[in-house]
């Protein structure tokens, strides 16, 4: 478990609101260098991580987590040290007063979003607008535009904090608590042993169009290809089908959109394994790089995991580290298992 952590922990370091993703280079190359035999990059922000199994003629095995996550953008410098912003994927406004946000301009700009006391509060008001709050960084109007411009974009302050219960919480766990699992699966992989060549992408801008593993798909041109991404842990009010419980093992989806055949081997193996799943159900569109992935060139054949997280979108997202550990054991497990 203390490799999980030292690898979610150097992941959430890592800068990647949507369409930047590349600003976490330098993690990504740190954390596969001695795992991988390539580390490469695509024109659209996308890592391709490759470790080649000694088997000949190895089919490809396609390993997905989107390295992007949501953020902010500038939209307008103000007087006082206030910056205007606009969000990058999917933002509740009412979780942001009080958030430490750091800017990347040409230096790092450390910065509160703007609050309104409750004393001074309007009764009836309600919660805040995104168009409404503001960045306060303490610098001058002047100064600001020397240090950042409208576009540069605006990440959570991360915090990893490992709380009771063997959980973890952060901004970014969606997907970095997947890619740590990837990670922490191939590190684990003997060459000799392994059934596919595992291609691993890293993949860019899932909060803002789902396009990254589909457009690396064309390169790599997976056989079989799975998708990892977190899932709506189960709370008082969600739906029993659409979420799964934390602490109680990586989910599988079932949808119209995964490959049935695919999905069906890999249930049966854990089954002979004794390694536990659950079963998340998801009729039609999965949300997930999947469905982009699934009718992308020809068509791959796919399967979707997922791990339960709490507070989506939020400074402090929080999933369990042993649905982490399932997730990785899961793909450990299907890389070394002939056609699938």
């Amino acid at each position: 478990m203390e490799q999980i952590k030292k690898i979610l922990k150097d992941l959430c370091d890592g800068f990647s609101v949507s369409g930047h993703e590349l600003y976490g280079k330098e993690v990504i190359e740190k954390l596969a260098g001695g795992i991988f035999d390539e580390v490469r990059t695509d024109n659209l922000g996308n890592f391709i991580l490759v470790k080649k199994s000694n088997k000949e003629n190895a089919k490809k095995l396609l390993i997905d987590a989107h390295f992007d996550t949501v953020g902010m953008m500038v939209s307008q410098i103000k007087d006082g040290g206030f910056l205007k912003f606009v969000e990058v994927g999917g933002l509740d406004a009412s979780v942001l007063p009080s958030t430490e946000v750091i800017i990347h301009g040409k230096e790092d700009v450390y910065g509160i979003i703007t609050s309104t006391p409750p004393h001074l509060k309007v009764a009836g008001t309600g919660t805040p607008k995104l168009e409404d709050l503001m960045i306060d960084t303490g610098y001058s109007k002047e100064r600001l535009e020397e240090l950042v411009w409208v576009g540069a974009p605006v990440c959570f302050k991360n915090n990893v904090d490992f709380i009771y219960g063997n959980n973890v919480t952060s901004a970014g766990l969606d997907d970095k608590a997947c890619l740590c699992a990837i990670f922490d699966a191939v590190s684990k992989m003997d060459k000799d042993n392994m059934a596919y060549n595992v291609y691993v992408t890293a993949s860019a801008q899932e909060e803002t169009g789902k396009c990254g593993p589909a457009r690396a798909s064309f390169e790599i041109e997976p056989d079989i290809a799975i998708i990892t991404d977190v899932n709506f842990a189960k709370m008082e009010k969600g739906e029993d089908f659409e979420s799964i419980e934390m602490g109680k093992g990586a989910g599988i989806d079932i949808s119209s959109l995964v490959d049935r055949k695919l999905t069906r081997s890999i249930r049966e193996l854990l089954d002979s394994k004794g390694i536990n799943y659950q079963i998340v159900c998801e009729p039609t569109r999965t949300g997930t790089n999947n469905d982009a992935l699934s009718i992308s060139s020809f068509g791959v054949r796919t399967a979707l995991m997922s791990i339960p997280l709490r507070s989506m979108h939020t400074p402090s997202e929080t999933v369990n580290l042993g649905d982490i550990k399932s997730l990785s054991s899961i793909l450990l497990a299907v890389a070394t298992k002939e056609e699938l």
